[in-house]
């Protein structure tokens, strides 16, 4: 990811984001590695998205926010996220749709919608529950924590923490791993885990598109003059 200063997510990033991974994957590549340019991986979304919001583009935006995580937690590829630096909210989302997470020693983590008076929408919220369990996830969710890169291991948010300057070389060995497992065998595994939660999505996403637009456009934080 290469949005200057800190990846936040637009509508243009997320439309970016699913582009490149059905570049790859129809590519002979096996892995993927997703990362940042920047020292943040990824702050999340673009507030500016829903500062006086314009309906249209934000169903747009949600949709495509929504396609990214239906994009990256169904690929084919074995992806591996490079956490170079903060990846709160949203952020902490495209970290948990990778099959495999390493993040640099001094980064933090985490869906902390909650510290700003908001909510994690389900379906980032039940990516958290699969990937920490049922009792983290409620701490999680209603207290917006934000974990350290040990808290994060500790909890099994993440699955290695490693000293910065360490980071590439490690996701590049990380990859080179998961590339030796025949890609059937993995795709299939992956889709056994990951299929009921996907379909839900895809089932309510008109859903959750309007939850999202009735939101910002009737709170007042979000409402247009």
């Amino acid at each position: 990811m290469n949005r200057q200063p800190v990846n936040s997510l637009s509508l243009e990033l997320c439309g970016a984001i699913c582009k490149g991974i059905k570049e790859i994957e129809a590519s002979k590549a096996k892995a993927m590695i997703l990362t940042s340019s920047s020292p943040v991986f990824s702050a999340g979304l673009d507030m500016l998205e829903m500062h006086q919001p314009e309906e249209d583009r934000l169903r747009k935006f949600w949709t495509a926010l929504q396609q990214v995580y239906i994009d990256l937690y169904g690929s084919k590829l074995a992806t591996i996220a490079s956490i170079t630096g903060p990846a709160p909210a949203a952020g902490c989302m495209l970290a948990m749709a990778c099959d495999y997470r390493i993040i640099s020693e001094k980064a933090i983590i985490g869906l902390n919608e909650a510290q700003f008076g908001l909510v994690a929408p389900p379906w980032m919220g039940d990516l958290m529950l699969k990937t920490v369990g049922h009792r983290e996830a409620e701490k999680a969710l209603m207290l917006g924590t934000l974990y350290s890169a040990k808290d994060a291991l500790n909890v099994g948010l993440v699955d290695e923490v490693v000293d910065g300057k360490e980071l590439t070389e490690k996701c590049i060995l990380k990859a080179q791993e998961w590339n030796k497992i025949p890609v059937h065998s993995r795709v299939a595994s992956k889709m056994f885990l990951r299929k009921d939660q996907l379909d839900h999505l895809v089932e309510t996403r008109s859903k959750d598109v309007d939850d999202f637009v009735g939101l910002c456009l009737s709170d007042p934080k979000y409402k247009r003059a």
